[in-house]
Protein backbone atom coordinates (compact mmCIF):
# COMPACT_ATOMS: atom_id res chain seq x y z
CA UNK A 1 0.00 0.00 0.00
CA UNK A 2 1.12 3.49 -1.06
CA UNK A 3 2.10 5.42 2.83
CA UNK A 4 -0.60 8.62 2.75
CA UNK A 5 0.98 11.74 2.56
CA UNK A 6 1.83 13.48 5.37
CA UNK A 7 4.67 15.85 7.11
CA UNK A 8 5.29 12.99 9.80
CA UNK A 9 7.10 9.77 8.82
CA UNK A 10 5.09 6.76 9.69
CA UNK A 11 4.81 3.41 8.59
CA UNK A 12 1.27 1.70 7.80
CA UNK A 13 0.16 -0.94 5.24
CA UNK A 14 -1.52 -0.06 2.16
CA UNK A 15 -5.05 0.99 1.61
CA UNK A 16 -5.23 -1.69 -1.07
CA UNK A 17 -6.86 -4.66 1.25
CA UNK A 18 -4.78 -7.36 -1.48
CA UNK A 19 -1.60 -5.69 -0.98
CA UNK A 20 1.07 -7.54 1.35
CA UNK A 21 3.07 -4.62 1.43
CA UNK A 22 4.12 -3.06 4.70
CA UNK A 23 6.13 0.58 4.65
CA UNK A 24 8.19 2.15 6.82
CA UNK A 25 9.64 5.82 6.61
CA UNK A 26 12.16 7.36 9.12
CA UNK A 27 14.60 10.51 8.73
CA UNK A 28 18.39 9.67 10.29
CA UNK A 29 18.96 13.37 10.58
CA UNK A 30 16.86 16.78 10.50
CA UNK A 31 18.77 17.62 6.84
CA UNK A 32 18.07 15.31 4.23
CA UNK A 33 15.23 13.38 2.81
CA UNK A 34 13.26 10.18 4.74
CA UNK A 35 14.61 6.62 4.66
CA UNK A 36 11.79 4.62 2.97
CA UNK A 37 11.41 0.84 3.50
CA UNK A 38 8.79 -1.10 2.04
CA UNK A 39 7.96 -5.13 1.98
CA UNK A 40 7.03 -6.45 -0.99
CA UNK A 41 6.28 -10.18 -1.40
CA UNK A 42 9.97 -11.20 -2.60
CA UNK A 43 12.30 -8.39 -1.67
CA UNK A 44 12.41 -4.99 0.61
CA UNK A 45 12.39 -2.06 -1.09
CA UNK A 46 14.62 0.96 -0.41
CA UNK A 47 15.10 4.42 -0.99
CA UNK A 48 16.92 8.19 0.39
CA UNK A 49 16.49 10.70 -1.90
CA UNK A 50 17.24 10.10 -5.86
CA UNK A 51 18.88 6.89 -4.56
CA UNK A 52 16.83 3.17 -4.51
CA UNK A 53 17.32 -0.12 -4.67
CA UNK A 54 15.85 -3.48 -3.96
CA UNK A 55 16.90 -6.39 -1.86
CA UNK A 56 16.09 -10.16 -1.76
CA UNK A 57 15.09 -11.30 1.37
CA UNK A 58 17.12 -14.54 0.57
CA UNK A 59 19.72 -12.00 -0.59
CA UNK A 60 19.96 -10.70 3.04
CA UNK A 61 23.33 -12.34 5.03
CA UNK A 62 22.43 -10.86 8.46
CA UNK A 63 19.96 -8.79 10.48
CA UNK A 64 21.15 -7.34 13.86
CA UNK A 65 19.15 -5.66 16.49
CA UNK A 66 20.18 -3.15 18.84
CA UNK A 67 19.05 -1.06 21.79
CA UNK A 68 20.79 2.56 21.05
CA UNK A 69 19.81 5.14 23.28
CA UNK A 70 20.09 8.88 22.61
CA UNK A 71 20.59 12.04 25.05
CA UNK A 72 18.15 13.83 23.01
CA UNK A 73 16.04 11.41 21.21
CA UNK A 74 15.47 9.14 24.43
CA UNK A 75 14.90 5.03 23.52
CA UNK A 76 15.71 3.94 20.32
CA UNK A 77 16.44 0.57 18.93
CA UNK A 78 18.32 0.28 15.78
CA UNK A 79 17.92 -2.75 12.80
CA UNK A 80 21.56 -3.43 10.73
CA UNK A 81 20.90 -5.24 7.56
CA UNK A 82 23.43 -6.65 5.61
CA UNK A 83 23.31 -7.96 2.09
CA UNK A 84 25.37 -10.40 0.21
CA UNK A 85 26.80 -7.24 -2.12
CA UNK A 86 26.61 -4.20 -1.31
CA UNK A 87 26.31 -1.48 1.84
CA UNK A 88 25.02 -1.69 5.04
CA UNK A 89 21.13 -0.49 5.04
CA UNK A 90 20.38 0.81 8.69
CA UNK A 91 16.60 1.60 10.51
CA UNK A 92 15.68 3.58 13.39
CA UNK A 93 12.89 3.28 15.69
CA UNK A 94 13.14 7.66 15.65
CA UNK A 95 12.86 9.55 13.38
CA UNK A 96 14.20 13.94 13.31
CA UNK A 97 11.70 16.53 12.46
CA UNK A 98 13.90 19.50 13.70
CA UNK A 99 16.80 20.21 15.60
CA UNK A 100 15.06 19.18 19.20
CA UNK A 101 11.93 17.50 17.77
CA UNK A 102 12.24 13.62 17.37
CA UNK A 103 9.37 11.61 17.07
CA UNK A 104 9.14 8.16 18.17
CA UNK A 105 7.64 5.21 15.92
CA UNK A 106 8.37 2.13 18.28
CA UNK A 107 4.86 0.40 17.38
CA UNK A 108 5.67 0.88 13.52
CA UNK A 109 9.10 -0.08 13.80
CA UNK A 110 8.16 -3.35 15.65
CA UNK A 111 5.74 -4.26 13.38
CA UNK A 112 7.92 -4.07 10.04
CA UNK A 113 11.45 -5.53 12.03
CA UNK A 114 9.05 -8.63 13.22
CA UNK A 115 7.05 -8.88 9.40
CA UNK A 116 10.64 -8.55 7.94
CA UNK A 117 12.34 -10.93 9.81
CA UNK A 118 9.67 -13.52 9.28
CA UNK A 119 10.35 -13.22 5.53
CA UNK A 120 13.41 -13.13 5.54
CA UNK A 121 12.85 -16.74 7.52
CA UNK A 122 10.02 -17.91 4.74
CA UNK A 123 12.73 -16.87 1.69
CA UNK A 124 15.14 -19.74 3.11
CA UNK A 125 18.07 -17.88 2.56
CA UNK A 126 20.94 -18.49 4.56
CA UNK A 127 20.57 -14.89 7.30
CA UNK A 128 22.13 -14.73 10.45
CA UNK A 129 20.67 -12.95 12.93
CA UNK A 130 22.07 -11.28 16.03
CA UNK A 131 20.83 -9.33 18.79
CA UNK A 132 23.06 -6.49 20.75
CA UNK A 133 26.54 -5.44 20.47
CA UNK A 134 29.12 -7.75 19.03
CA UNK A 135 31.57 -9.14 21.28
CA UNK A 136 34.29 -7.41 20.76
CA UNK A 137 31.88 -3.83 21.37
CA UNK A 138 29.98 -5.97 24.10
CA UNK A 139 32.80 -6.84 26.44
CA UNK A 140 34.32 -3.54 27.25
CA UNK A 141 31.01 -1.63 27.78
CA UNK A 142 30.41 -4.31 30.48
CA UNK A 143 34.03 -3.66 32.30
CA UNK A 144 33.69 0.02 31.88
CA UNK A 145 29.76 -0.19 33.10
CA UNK A 146 31.06 -2.59 36.11
CA UNK A 147 33.95 -0.25 36.88
CA UNK A 148 32.05 2.98 36.95
CA UNK A 149 29.59 1.52 39.39
CA UNK A 150 32.07 0.22 41.72
CA UNK A 151 34.12 3.09 41.59
CA UNK A 152 30.70 5.21 42.61
CA UNK A 153 29.83 2.83 45.76
CA UNK A 154 32.90 3.26 46.91
CA UNK A 155 33.10 7.14 46.65
CA UNK A 156 29.85 7.15 48.40
CA UNK A 157 30.50 4.56 51.08
CA UNK A 158 33.71 6.44 51.53
CA UNK A 159 31.87 10.03 52.00
CA UNK A 160 29.15 8.80 54.41
CA UNK A 161 31.47 7.24 56.22
CA UNK A 162 33.43 10.49 56.74
CA UNK A 163 30.15 12.13 57.52
CA UNK A 164 29.71 14.26 54.05
CA UNK A 165 26.18 12.80 53.56
CA UNK A 166 25.31 15.16 50.75
CA UNK A 167 28.13 14.48 48.85
CA UNK A 168 27.44 10.45 49.26
CA UNK A 169 23.62 11.09 48.53
CA UNK A 170 24.60 12.74 45.42
CA UNK A 171 27.16 10.48 44.10
CA UNK A 172 24.85 7.32 44.72
CA UNK A 173 22.27 8.83 42.89
CA UNK A 174 24.18 9.53 40.20
CA UNK A 175 25.04 5.93 40.89
CA UNK A 176 21.41 4.86 40.03
CA UNK A 177 21.08 6.52 37.27
CA UNK A 178 24.48 5.45 35.17
CA UNK A 179 22.80 1.94 36.55
CA UNK A 180 19.62 3.13 34.99
CA UNK A 181 21.03 4.18 31.45
CA UNK A 182 24.13 2.36 30.66
CA UNK A 183 23.09 -1.14 33.34
CA UNK A 184 19.92 -1.21 30.63
CA UNK A 185 22.00 -0.64 27.51
CA UNK A 186 24.78 -3.49 28.33
CA UNK A 187 21.59 -5.83 29.51
CA UNK A 188 19.84 -5.37 26.54
CA UNK A 189 22.96 -6.04 23.86
CA UNK A 190 24.52 -8.64 25.50
CA UNK A 191 25.42 -10.68 21.98
CA UNK A 192 23.43 -14.00 20.69
CA UNK A 193 21.76 -15.18 17.91
CA UNK A 194 17.91 -15.56 17.43
CA UNK A 195 15.32 -17.47 15.32
CA UNK A 196 14.27 -15.06 13.48
CA UNK A 197 10.54 -16.14 13.50
CA UNK A 198 11.03 -14.71 17.30
CA UNK A 199 13.43 -11.79 17.66
CA UNK A 200 14.24 -10.77 21.74
CA UNK A 201 11.73 -8.63 23.27
CA UNK A 202 14.89 -6.44 24.76
CA UNK A 203 15.35 -5.01 21.18
CA UNK A 204 12.22 -4.38 20.13
CA UNK A 205 10.27 -0.89 21.03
Amino acid sequence: MATPASPAPQSDRASDPTSSDLTYRYRLRMLGGDFVFRLEPDAMAWELGRRNGRLAYRDIARLRLGYRPTNLAGSRFIAEIWPREGAKLEIASITQRSLFDYQNLAAEYRAFIIELARRIAASGGQCRCDAGFPPWRWWPALFVAVATLTAAIYVSVQALIAGEVTAGAVIAALGLFFLWQVGSMVVRNRPRSYDPNSPPGDVLP
